[in-house]
């Protein structure tokens, strides 16, 4: 699927979603689907990389 960015008129492939320009202005960045999907693949991402803290331990009971 192709997504639009709205300031600039550009498509973007759904699988390559990502802003281009996170640093600029933009008054659609909000409502941006390319954005958040571009974030929530950075999120997820991070939780890939970070180890989980509670593996390994065992409660004290």
């Amino acid at each position: 699927m192709e997504l639009l960015c709205e300031k600039y008129r550009e498509k973007v492939r759904e699988e390559e979603a990502r802003c281009h320009r996170p640093l600029e202005y933009c008054k659609f960045r909000s409502a941006c689907i390319i954005n958040m999907l571009g974030r929530e693949r950075d999120r997820e991402a991070a939780r890939a990389e970070t180890p989980d803290k509670t593996r390994g331990k065992e409660k004290d009971a």
